[in-house]
């Protein structure tokens, strides 16, 4: 495997263990190294220090419900730390809901079930130093989906459930950038949602 794959390979690995910290650079203000300028601090646009966040919609999810949320992000590693890229963390949570209905005979009922995914994630972003607009990236993240369901209907209504489950995925996404502070985004995640779309603005 040549050299160049092997460090993204260990760089992606490495941010397993970070999940767990993955919120804290949200906590703090960043700031690029001593005797480094904003610019050379940039992997594409995405840059160590700013919070990137925005609002997503999320398909392919169960009964093809679609779900809505946002995400934040910021990096703490700066280019030439763990290769030639900038690892970041952050959190997501995301929502959908949908209703199946039940009975026959004048006697109806519907069953709403509502599903609310937290996500604490590490990226990578990858430089392209040809088209700075374009900040692609892959990452893993530690998934908490909680659900609940509910009954409206004419006769004796089940019993109400709720559950939550925890589970690794992955993902992979990029964003391209319109201005220096706004980018839309595409995402796809392997073990939550298919594909995302949303926007990001740059603080």
């Amino acid at each position: 495997m040549p050299t160049a794959a092997r460090n993204v390979v260990r760089v992606v690995a490495a941010t397993v263990p970070l999940i767990a910290l993955a919120a804290a650079p949200l906590l703090a203000q960043g700031a690029p190294a001593a005797g480094k300028s904003a610019a050379s601090a940039t992997s594409a646009q995405f840059q160590s220090g700013p919070l990137y966040a925005g609002p997503r919609l999320w398909l392919g999810n169960l009964n093809g419900a679609i779900a809505i949320g946002g995400q934040a992000e910021r990096g703490f590693t700066q280019p030439g730390a763990f290769g030639p890229g900038i690892i970041a963390g952050g959190v997501g949570i995301d929502w959908y809901s949908w209703s199946q209905s039940f009975g026959a005979a004048g006697v109806r009922g519907e069953y709403k079930y509502t599903v609310i995914p937290v996500q604490l994630f590490g990226n990578y972003h990858f430089p392209i130093e040809s088209n700075k607009k374009i900040d692609p990236y892959l990452g893993v993240a530690l998934v908490y989906s909680h659900y609940s369901g509910s009954w409206n209907g004419t006769f004796t209504a089940p019993a109400s459930a709720s559950a939550s489950t925890t589970a690794f995925a992955g993902q992979g996404g990029v964003r391209y950038f319109v201005t220096d502070k706004m980018a839309v985004q595409g995402q796809v995640g392997f073990g939550y949602g298919t594909l995302g779309l949303g926007a990001t603005w740059r603080f």
